[in-house]
């Protein structure tokens, strides 16, 4: 790319809040898909299976995580690359770069799906499966892990559509595959009687189809074009990359992290309380599909800003730079704000979506959402932090910042409260990492900011 054409790129020249608008509002329908396709998933899996089966795709969506985590070390750090090399004018290291993350990630999921088939029983162990909830856990998760390269493939191509300036694109490749999980899913488990098994079978399928079409536009980019060299695998090259991905991964990994922790601490302190080990385990896990849903509006806010970061970071407008960051911490925080009133009001509502339990299980969904969800209204700020440390290059402050709620502060909070507090304990660490990553997201994002001048 010649420096005249760097110049006219409207990721440079175009109205921050007209392209922020044209990158979000594909990203949130794309993600907000992606959400509702898990928050469906749950739903026919409790209607036509009951709260063990949901039980069990609690234990094996960590699992299916670490897949996502590959994803974005690879196609995270693609992206940033991406972003910041058409910045400074030079298309050929984009190129090289898409090569090197497509080998990289295709040999990743190969050698994950073999260790989890491997493993799978002491996973679903390890991630706190009950003698109930196990052999549902390992029917389900025995299909899934065969998807993983599937969904490694497309989510590192998906990131780069964005970067590469088709957001729309990148939208309707991952939201075929969604949509047609909302029919495959029924059919299988209703149609079909096929229970647990068909609903992992619906979603490979779908994740197959996702991967087919972000594949296709490997022959339609707009800004460089891809030939044999581009494929020209490099370690060194493929490190760099993962350097630039590596907060989005560990962020992703934080999940797999926690439900490690919390599933076993929900199964034990649920045991000594009135609710038993299955309810709090199978509850918490929908508490969080439903939270994710909301918070992926954001996190398409959020993504959608970093190759507008990225670009003109790289080409020294810093004005603009800091124009994104403060629209986006506002939309991210209105999203929230919204997201946090409706689980305060409306839990029971929310969590008989997924079919009707017992008194003792609505009792403590209730709860959990009231709870572990009370100051939820601030996760944009540390979102969109974390984000502008990738755009601009900067994987040690952005790692620190994605780590800072799940990990950093979550993690020791649930151990020392729930020891005095037992199960009431969990659920309140919940608020109380989030206040912390709150400010420490916040601080240093100022810090940076003010460094621009």
């Amino acid at each position: 790319m010649s420096e005249p054409q760097t110049a006219s790129n409207p990721l440079g020249t175009e109205r921050i809040g007209k392209l922020l608008r044209s990158f979000a509002i594909p990203g949130i329908i794309s993600m907000v898909i992606n959400s509702l396709y898990n928050m469906v998933d749950q739903i026919f899996i409790g209607q036509g299976v009951g709260m063990l089966g949901n039980g069990a795709t609690n234990i094996i969506a960590p699992i299916a995580t670490f897949a996502i985590a590959i994803a974005s070390l690879f196609g995270d750090g693609l992206a940033t690359y991406f972003s910041l090399q058409l910045g400074k004018g030079k298309p050929e290291e984009a190129s090289r770069a898409v090569g090197t993350s497509l080998i990289s990630g295709a040999a990743a999921s190969i050698l994950l799906s073999g260790l989890v088939l491997a493993f799978l029983t002491p996973l679903c162990r390890v991630f706190g499966a009950t003698d109930n909830i196990l052999p549902y856990a390992q029917e389900y998760g025995s299909i899934i892990a065969l998807g993983f390269p599937f969904v490694i493939i497309a989510v590192i191509i998906n990131g780069v559509v964005r970067a590469d300036g088709s957001p729309t694109y990148s939208m309707i490749s991952m939201m075929v595959g969604s949509l047609l999980n909302f029919f495959l899913d029924p059919l299988f488990i209703f149609v079909f009687k096929m229970g647990i098994r068909g609903a992992a079978l619906a979603t490979i399928i779908s994740q197959f189809i996702s991967m087919v079409l972000n594949a296709a536009y490997l022959f339609r980019f707009k800004n460089i074009k891809l030939t044999r060299q581009s494929f020209r695998f490099r370690f060194s090259f493929a490190g760099m990359l993962a350097s630039l991905g590596i907060a989005s991964c560990l962020n992703t990994m934080t999940s797999t992290i926690i439900a490690i922790v919390s599933n076993n601490m929900l199964t034990h302190y649920g045991s000594l309380s009135v609710y038993g080990e299955d309810i709090p385990i199978t509850v918490f896990g929908l508490c969080m599909k439903v939270s994710m849903l909301f918070f992926s509006v954001a996190m398409g806010i959020s993504s959608a800003s970093r190759p507008i970061l990225g670009f003109n970071y790289g080409a020294a407008k810093y004005d603009r730079v800091k124009k994104t960051i403060r629209l986006a911490v506002g939309s991210t925080t209105a999203v929230m704000i919204a997201a946090w009133l409706i689980y305060q009001l409306f839990p029971l509502p929310l969590i008989r979506i997924f079919g009707t339990e017992s008194a003792l299980y609505e009792e403590f969904a209730v709860k959990c959402f009231r709870i572990y969800l009370l100051t939820s209204c601030l996760g944009g700020i540390q979102l969109c932090a974390g984000t502008l440390f990738q755009a601009i290059g900067r994987p040690a402050i952005a790692t620190v910042v994605s780590l800072a709620k799940q990990v950093i502060f979550y993690i020791p909070a649930m151990l020392i409260l729930a020891a005095f507090m037992g199960l009431d304990g969990i659920l309140w660490a919940g608020p109380l990492s989030e206040l912390l990553a709150f400010f420490l997201g916040g601080g240093l994002m100022l810090r940076e900011l003010k460094k621009m001048g």
